[in-house]
């Protein structure tokens, strides 16, 4: 009888924890079909014409707009191409 009690005690104990556990989990809001848009650019900091100081502050305002980088692919010599994506607003 005592094994019994204490076996119910114990799976008590667990699904209290896990109840209490998956509580925490759900306070955070999660974005529900979120979207996204696109762009695609030639990478700015190896464009001849601006340099690579001005390249990087080009990234810089498109990084305080929300855009991510997401992929480069760089084919043969040119520049490579930058995927950005953003949440679209």
């Amino acid at each position: 009888m005592r094994h019994k009690l204490t076996i119910v005690a114990l799976i008590g104990g667990l699904l209290s924890i896990g109840a209490w556990s998956s509580q925490g989990q759900g306070q955070a809001e999660k974005p529900r079909n979120t979207s996204f848009e696109y762009q695609v650019i030639s990478d700015p900091t190896a464009w001849q014409i601006q340099g690579r100081d001005e390249g990087q502050k080009t990234l810089n305002e498109l990084g305080t707009q929300g855009w991510e980088i997401t992929g480069v692919v760089q084919q043969g010599a040119n520049a490579p191409t930058l995927y950005l994506k953003r949440v679209r607003r």
